[in-house]
């Protein structure tokens, strides 16, 4: 009587078992594409991350050396140059091959597209009158394809009531992301190309208001 219920539980144990390994295989099975989509999802994304990361670094330094540059030109006119060669530095740290005598560069390139992209760049100058932008015209935009995240209200609205007087540069890229791995599960969430936008402020102390006396 033992021997056969030895026998039974054994036997009903051994069956358990295999079914218990088969049901993990289907289970794996099914859940295996969905964690392929998620994988190449992450993937894609940390291309995006690292273009986007070079995107900031390039506004960040060309923003960081123009902010001791000067937007006016002796007359108080705009100083087209300023806003130019801050552009030019930008595409340069996107594009080191477009820097004279460095055309053999054989590094990553980011290479904007006149069709699609734009870098924008704008000066602010607050006082306890308001906000003005320049240049005078508008946004100075490379390109012509994007538009400012900026206005003058919401760089007034980033102000304490009765902070003082301040000068801004900022610094834009737009950037069509054409993605890497091309992976035909993915545009149906997210489109291909998408932007990327970027951007950086500093400190403009030649655009600063002069505090006038009481």
């Amino acid at each position: 009587m033992k021997t056969l219920f030895s026998r039974t539980v054994r036997k009903n144990y051994v069956g358990l078992a295999r079914k218990t390994k088969a049901q993990s295989l289907t289970e794996f099975a099914i859940a295996l594409p969905i964690l392929f989509l998620l994988l190449s999802g992450v993937i894609e994304f940390g291309f995006a991350l690292n273009y986007y990361l070079s995107l900031l670094d390039a506004t960040r330094e060309a923003a960081r050396f123009y902010s001791n540059g000067d937007p006016f030109n002796a007359d108080d006119t705009d100083n087209i140059d300023f806003y130019a060669d801050t552009v030019a530095m930008v595409r340069a740290n996107l594009d080191p091959s477009i820097i004279p005598g460095n055309e053999g560069y054989v590094g990553r390139k980011i290479i904007l597209d006149p069709a699609k992209d734009d870098v924008i760049v704008t000066v602010y100058a607050k006082d306890d009158n308001g906000v003005v932008m320049y240049p005078t015209a508008g946004p100075y935009q490379v390109y012509g394809n994007a538009t400012t995240m900026f206005t003058t209200a919401s760089i007034q609205d980033a102000f304490a009531s009765g902070s003082p007087n301040a000068g801004i540069l900022v610094v834009e890229i737009h950037y069509n992301y054409n993605q890497v791995m091309k992976l035909p599960w993915l545009t149906p969430f997210v489109p291909d190309p998408f932007v990327l936008t970027a951007y950086t402020m500093m400190p403009l102390v030649a655009a600063e208001p002069v505090e006038t006396s009481p």
